[in-house]
């Protein structure tokens, strides 16, 4: 070979020396590439699993404020329609029983931990799950309106209970609780008087509608945690 042909051949040496280094760059990269990919569907699929573990134990929690809701507004329907009659059904202990269980408070606070720091970390936008992603942006939206209606019902509550602290007995109230080990009150007798109370009547009306409020917002609740539910399952791009 002439020496006319060396640049030639050290050119083409140099130049495969140069792929053989562009090819290993573009190969490791690949594997980096397909290493973070891995570790982000990893990363993915523990996000999931801890969402739906709190959605779970929501559901769980929101059952059981369900039922206690339920016989809550069931008692609270027997003070109302005591109202409307001219006879009583319910006189004396067996009207103060119905007005202990009629004072319960069901309200539900359900968690938002995982939730909470998928948004502080920046990690909700980056699940590959459209719908997971609207369904979290939903309860969001719902979170804060459920919000208002649990300080409406403690407020409703309350404000009962503040008005038969002045205009009956809560004490005769209080006895059907078995932790309460006291006698009835000496000073009145009973509480059948508030039956004929429009006042009493306004403040039994109020704590009821927003009970009901309560529950039709319960209702609602269930049936997104149960498509949260779902859709952490399924994990499917919509």
């Amino acid at each position: 070979m002439s020496d006319d042909n060396k640049p030639m051949k050290y050119a083409r040496y140099a130049l495969g020396e140069i792929l053989l280094v562009v090819i290993g760059i573009l190969i490791a990269l690949q594997i980096n590439n397909l290493n973070e990919d891995r570790k982000e569907k990893l990363q993915e699929s523990k996000i999931l699993y801890n969402l739906k573990d709190e959605f779970q134990e929501n559901l769980q929690n929101l059952r059981y404020k369900d039922s206690i809701l339920k016989t809550t507004i069931k008692n609270l329907e027997k003070v109302f329609e005591e109202l409307e009659m001219e006879k009583n059904l319910y006189k004396g202990k067996e009207f103060d029983n119905i007005l202990s269980l009629a004072l319960g408070s069901p309200t539900w606070v359900p968690s938002e931990f995982i939730l909470n720091d998928l948004k502080s970390s920046g990690n909700l936008t980056r699940l590959s799950n459209d719908k997971l992603k609207k369904l979290l942006y939903e309860w969001s939206r719902f979170f804060s309106e459920l919000d208002e209606i649990q300080k409406m019902i403690e407020d409703s509550n309350t404000q009962l209970i503040n008005y038969i602290k002045v205009n009956g007995s809560l004490r005769n109230i209080d006895i059907n609780n078995p932790s309460f080990n006291y006698n009835r009150s000496n000073l009145i007798k009973n509480n059948d008087h508030l039956l004929k109370d429009h006042v009493f009547e306004n403040y039994v009306d109020d704590k009821l509608y927003v009970l009901k409020t309560a529950l039709n917002q319960f209702r609602e609740a269930e049936t997104l945690i149960l498509q949260i539910l779902d859709a952490t399952a399924t994990n499917k791009e919509q």
